[in-house]
């Protein structure tokens, strides 16, 4: 039993939790259920005030005239009162503007022409602002008037969705089921079609970017009324200061929309809220909430302006239906676009001209933030400046997404296929040598943040799962192979960092015994301390042994610098005579070399850096159009700069060509195909802006790299880099003279051609562009292939002027020559020293290529 004092902290902290879970402003746990009872009784009574009320009740401003002026008309809903004090002064204004909208698209209501019945599609374009003839602005409202038993948390600060700019991009995805609510109502679905749907409930997302404004960007969930015969379709937010949805036929043109959106929203929304009420306590979301987080709106609204948008669908093209409407009449048209339809649904193998398009115009108009929104496009519009908005059906959308995850499938596996030709190629710890750690690592993180990505597509896909599943899959198999690759390149390469590492830690010390020694010298110490420490060094100490010590041969064959570890223990010993218990500070060196990072803590800094990235391009939806597209165009040139540290590590090496061709060209064209769809493709299905010439500079970025490559290749690792920027590493094409003879700086076996006319003109024609006028010809055998090895040497006293140049360069690229003074033949030596880093002749060991 627990003492009486922890017994009353148990029970205060069970009283402060519910205390905090009670509150309105806080969680779910206790006040949920009543703030959900509230929200439906509310919502109940608008409900009933949708169901008594007819067309003309809702008229704020009306048309007056000499014979009779009539009074305002309010409707008792949130947002429809005359005390709310919204803009509905414009309200005329934006049906006028609706009714033109559907007169340009489809003309007059009586001959309307034949438009798409199912508006489900995304659609995307440009939009112009205009303000209200009655200016508004968030301090005019009263929230605690408007609504009084909601607490705001967003108080007296500026209100979200505010489109200040005067130009910006709208992109809308329509969700129009035809199963769903319909006017009249239809058991059975299938004969939908052939019943006259007079309207239907749809919703839609749309976000609008304030490109010229503030540059935010804002999501906003609508629901609507689709006419599908007129293809017109309204739409509006819903929130506890606006009940949009409950007013929304009051808000239609004509008395036959309000008609039939009356009738559909009294049944549909009566069914919904019988069911919110029954479930109250398990679901407390907000099935008309106009914010994407609806339960974090639920209980911590935030205000917003309100918008009503009105959705105009344009007539598809009659080259793609293939109806002459002046010979046929409307019927054949309208049986053309339902059978399109049917087959977009339902394929059955029929083919179509091309993929059929969705044009849209819209309108949206804020009655409390009181200002217009309209699509750029004829006839306030030229054609060059937008043509509305414009997509693509969900059926196109969702086979254009498959279209590239097979796409990207088929790439990633192509790269895979490569990376085990690379494999084969540098099988040996000679070639895994030149490979580049931070290249193979680069590739891995484009892989493993491919599959990260495929996993959490993969999880919310329905249409797209089993595409998804290839890019899933052919990921997972580019990940794990490139997880051996660089393993293999980390077991090679993990001593000579250990190496590296060693060296410079002893090159610290070194530096810090000369800056003590400098500084004691410049600082002698005074006579008090001389006799102190006089008095204290005149204690005999043993004497240490510094004779017979075994030198231990390390894992990485490192024997000299065991040997110089070990020197300088014995000569920091013999110089301070340390006490024994300090003695084993030689094991420093030891002791830094083995903190190397060990490989599974690279791959977990690679998850790392996969999930990051993959966050950070989620939290991109937000930032401005500039920013994000510069974040796209860094990103994208980190990742196609994937050779740089090749070009980096052939120099350090001093070795010519690490990676195969095939292997370099291939990946970079399959690692820029999608990138290229999103800056190349105009309907790309993220909706993504060519960009021609960012995508110019990313290309010239990879030709470049691969162009130094080959440069690398054919005229040295170190062509043109300064010589104090790399370490000395040997030179196997060096330039051979004659006076180098008694010094011993010409190779063992040359042997002096006699000078005949063939060889003569052998020389002065020969690739090597070397003059027999200064450059003699000597001959030895080549060990490896037995055939014979001729090779220019400079006459003594010479200069050669091509000795720097490219015409130098290419005649010394026929041999190699070995620290230990033998020539071969350079194809045959790195042929030979893929396998074996020893001479063919001596066994002497090489220096890595």
């Amino acid at each position: 039993m627990p003492p009486q004092q922890d017994s009353a902290r148990i029970v205060f902290l069970i009283v402060l939790t519910f205390w905090i879970f009670s509150s309105p402003d806080n969680g779910p746990l206790i006040a949920g259920p009543n703030l959900i009872k509230d929200r439906l009784a509310r919502q109940r009574a608008a409900h009933g005030v949708l169901n008594s009320t007819r067309w003309g009740d809702f008229d704020p401003t009306p048309t007056t005239s000499d014979a009779q002026a009539t009074e305002p008309k309010f409707l008792n809903l949130t947002g429809f009162r005359e005390r709310d004090n919204l803009a509905w002064d414009d309200l005329g204004r934006f049906r006028q503007k609706c009714d033109e909208w559907s007169l340009n698209a489809v003309g007059m209501p009586e001959a309307a022409q034949p438009v798409w019945q199912n508006a489900t599609g995304v659609v995307h374009g440009l939009w112009h602002r205009e303000n209200g003839s009655v200016p508004r602005f968030h301090s005019d409202y009263n929230l605690t008037e408007i609504s009084p038993n909601i607490t705001w948390a967003s108080g007296a600060f500026e209100w979200s969705r505010n489109i200040t700019g005067p130009a910006g991009k709208m992109l809308v995805r329509l969700e129009d089921d035809e199963a769903a609510g319909t006017e009249p109502e239809v058991v059975d679905p299938l004969v939908l079609h052939e019943t006259e749907v007079r309207a239907r409930e749809v919703t839609a997302t749309i976000t609008l970017e304030d490109v010229e404004g503030s540059g935010s960007q804002w999501d906003m969930r609508m629901h609507g009324v689709h006419w599908p015969r007129q293809g017109a379709m309204l739409f509006t937010t819903t929130s506890e200061k606006f009940a949009g949805i409950f007013g929304l036929p009051h808000l239609t043109s004509r008395p036959d929309f309000f008609e039939t959106s009356q009738a559909l929203l009294n049944r549909t929304l009566d069914k919904v809220l019988s069911k919110k009420e029954q479930l109250f306590f398990l679901d407390q979301t907000d099935p008309w909430a106009s914010s994407s987080d609806s339960p974090s709106d639920v209980f911590n609204p935030t205000a917003h302006c309100e918008y009503l948008a009105y959705l105009q669908i344009h007539p598809p093209d009659k080259d793609y239906l293939h109806v002459q409407p002046s010979l046929t009449g409307p019927e054949n048209i309208v049986k053309a676009i339902h059978e399109i339809e049917e087959e977009l649904r339902f394929p059955q193998g029929i083919s179509h001209l091309g993929r059929p398009r969705l044009q849209m115009s819209a309108v949206l108009y804020s009655p409390d933030c009181a200002f217009f929104l309209e699509s750029k496009g004829p006839p306030a519009y030229a054609p060059a400046d937008g043509m509305h908005l414009q997509g693509m059906k969900q059926e196109t959308f969702l086979y254009s997404i498959t279209v590239w995850l097979i796409g990207l499938g088929l790439v990633v596996f192509g790269q895979v296929q490569l990376l085990k030709l690379q494999m084969r190629e540098t099988s040996t710890p000679s070639t895994l040598g030149r490979i580049s750690f931070y290249t193979a690592s680069i590739m891995l993180l484009a892989d493993g943040t491919v599959f990260i990505g495929s996993i959490a597509w993969s999880l919310s896909a329905s249409t797209t799962l089993l595409p998804s599943l290839l890019v899933t899959g052919a990921s997972f198999l580019a990940m794990m192979t490139g997880n051996i690759f660089l393993s293999e390149i980390y077991k090679v390469q993990e001593p000579e960092w250990r190496r590296e590492e060693r060296d410079r830690e002893r090159q610290r010390q070194q530096t810090q015994a000369a800056n003590a020694a400098r500084y004691a010298a410049e600082h002698p110490p005074s006579s008090t301390t001389t006799t102190t420490t006089t008095t204290t060094t005149t204690t005999p100490q043993p004497a240490l042994p510094t004779a017979n010590i075994p030198v231990i041969v390390p894992s990485d064959q490192d024997v000299d610098a065991e040997i110089a570890e070990v020197n300088d223990a014995n000569t920091n010993n013999n110089a301070t005579l340390p006490a024994p218990a300090t003695a084993p500070n030689t094991n420093a060196t030891a002791t830094t070399a083995s903190t190397s990072t060990p490989l599974s803590n690279i791959f977990g800094r690679l998850i790392m850096c996969s999930t990051l990235i993959l966050f950070l391009t989620l939290a991109t939806t937000g930032w401005r159009p500039g920013i994000r597209a510069a974040y796209f165009n860094l990103l994208a040139f980190g990742y196609l700069s994937l050779w740089w540290p090749q070009i980096h590590r052939n120099a350090y090496r001093n070795c010519r060509r690490a990676l195969a061709w095939p292997f370099v060209v291939g990946q970079s064209i399959l690692r820029m195909l999608p990138i290229a769809y999103f800056y190349l493709i105009n309907d790309n299905f993220a909706f993504a802006e060519p960009d021609w010439t960012s995508f110019a500079v990313l290309a010239g970025w990879v030709w470049i790299q691969i162009v130094v490559l080959v440069a690398q290749s054919i005229l040295g690792p170190r062509f043109g880099v300064p010589k104090g920027w790399m370490p000395e590493a040997w030179e196997y094409h060096p330039i051979l003279r004659e006076d180098s003879i008694e010094a011993a700086g010409l190779p063992i076996g040359l042997v002096a051609v006699p000078s005949s006319p063939a060889t003569m003109e052998r020389v002065k024609t020969g690739d090597e562009g070397v003059s027999s006028k200064r450059s003699n010809v000597y001959s030895t055998q080549c060990v490896v292939c037995r055939e014979n090895l001729e090779v220019p040497v400079i006459k003594a006293g010479d200069e050669d002027p091509t000795a720097g140049g490219v015409a130098g360069v290419l005649a010394r690229r026929v041999y190699m020559v070995t620290p230990c003074r033998h020539i071969f033949h350079s194809d045959c030596l790195e042929a030979w020293m893929r396998f074996r880093l020893q001479c063919p002749i001596c066994r002497e060991e090489l220096p890595p290529l």
